[in-house]
Parts: C-alpha cells; structure tokens; sequence
C-alpha cells in the first residue's frame, strides 16, 4: 500500500508539473503573439493579452503573471489609456524580480510619464530601465531608451544633456550597425538644434538622416526627412529649396 500510494504521489506531481509548464507556454505564446501586433493592432493586442491574463489567478505572484501585466501596460499606453497603463506596469514591478521584466515596465512607466509632460519622472524611470539593459548587453534597446531619455531633456530644455544622449544612441545604434536607429538619433540631434535656431547645424543632422532613409529605402521615412529638410530651409529663407524638398516628401 506504501508503495503504490508513493507511485500514486510520484504521478500526480509528474501530471502537476506537466500541466503547469504548459501552461507557461501557452501564456508565453500569447504573450509573443501579442506583442508582435500591438503596433499594428493594439485592440486585438488586448484581446489577447485578456485571454492570458484570464489563464492566471488573480493574486498570482509569478513571472507568467507579471509578462501579462507588464505587456497590458504597453497595450494600454498605445491605446492613451495612461492610468491604466501605469496601474498594469506598477503591478508588474510588485510581483517579480526578473530584470527584463522589470526593466520593461520601468520603460513603459517613462514613457507614459513623458506623454503625460511628468519629465522628471520619465527621466527617473528610463534610468531605472537602463542599466539593467546595459548590464544585460541588450544593446538597440539601451540605445532606444538613451534617445528617449534624450528627448525628455529636449521638451525640458536642457539641449546638451538632450544631445549627450541623442548622441550615446547614435554610438550604440552604430555599433550595432542599426542603421534606422542612427537615423532617427540624426533625426533628434537635428530637432534640438534647430529648436535652439542653429539651422545650420539641425539641416546638416536632418540630411545624415535622409541620406539613410534614402539607402534603407523607407518611403515614410524619406518624406519625414524632406519635410524637415525643407522646413530648415524655409526658415533659412532658402525658399526655392524648401519647395523642392516639401514636395519631394509629397511623392
């Protein structure tokens, strides 16, 4: 009887854990699917992240749960519903100590912050996020977060500090040879100088751009670029050139 309710014991955790890893997969798969169309489709994003997130207990402490909410705090950021994205990231951050995790929803709450014009805490949060970036050598994402950090300086004023990171984006997206991630660090460094009127210099950043979006042959990003370009030159009173790339990023 011993052994045979020890043999009993032995396949009810063998089934236990079986079921439980499946499970982990399946909330890792939708999690994955999700976030592969939440740009495109945050709406159905949702859905899907609900369906996960449905899967799980309530008051369940484990990274499984704390993806999901971390990932609906994305969902609902893109969708502007700021406080609720801020509560899902927040719950994410109570429920585990997985860095990735972590570092996301630290993202995601700078983000928010900064659509929101709380500059301050979006500099305190994108700076939570990215050490942990660099300490895990996720490199385009550091860099993404360097020019986030970089744009916040830019909306409070403080251009060197916003170039300082534009341009630590840049080096990194170098390295990496991100080429549209170097662009749009070009693009940045442009738009603080010219906000601070030296045209010259914002013209020479907006044509390092264009020239990449030209070679990545990135059609919206070519008439961003001619846009900016010709809106330099406008305010140059260069007026037959501003015409010439304002309807070049018409075509």
């Amino acid at each position: 009887m011993k052994i045979y309710t020890t043999f009993l014991l032995i396949i009810f955790c063998l089934t236990f854990n079986f079921i439980g890893n499946a499970l982990d997969r399946a909330i890792d798969s939708l999690n994955a699917s999700a976030m592969g169309l939440h740009k495109q489709n945050p709406q159905q994003a949702l859905k899907i992240l609900e369906n996960a997130n449905g899967l799980l207990k309530e008051d369940e402490v484990s990274d499984e749960k704390a993806l999901t909410l971390s990932n609906l705090g994305i969902v609902y950021r893109d969708l502007g519903e700021h406080e609720q994205a801020k509560n899902y990231s927040n719950k994410a951050l109570s429920i585990t100590t997985d860095s990735l995790i972590v570092a996301s929803a630290y993202n995601n709450l700078g983000a928010i912050n900064r659509k929101l014009g709380l500059y301050e805490e979006a500099i305190e949060q994108y700076l939570k996020a990215l050490p942990i970036y660099e300490a895990k050598k996720l490199q385009n994402r550091a860099a993404t977060v360097n020019n986030n950090i970089g744009l916040v300086y830019s909306y409070l004023n403080l251009s060197q500090k916003a170039v300082s990171y534009h341009t630590k984006a840049k080096t990194i997206f170098e390295k990496n040879n991100n080429q549209k991630g170097i662009s749009e660090a070009y693009n940045n460094i442009a738009i603080v100088y010219a906000n601070d009127g030296e045209l010259e210099k914002a013209l020479d950043y907006f044509r390092y751009s264009l020239d990449i979006e030209e070679q990545l042959k990135d059609q919206k990003g070519i008439a961003e670029s001619k846009n900016n370009v010709g809106a330099v030159h406008y305010y140059l009173g260069a007026i037959d050139s501003a015409l010439y790339y304002f309807k070049g990023s018409a075509t």
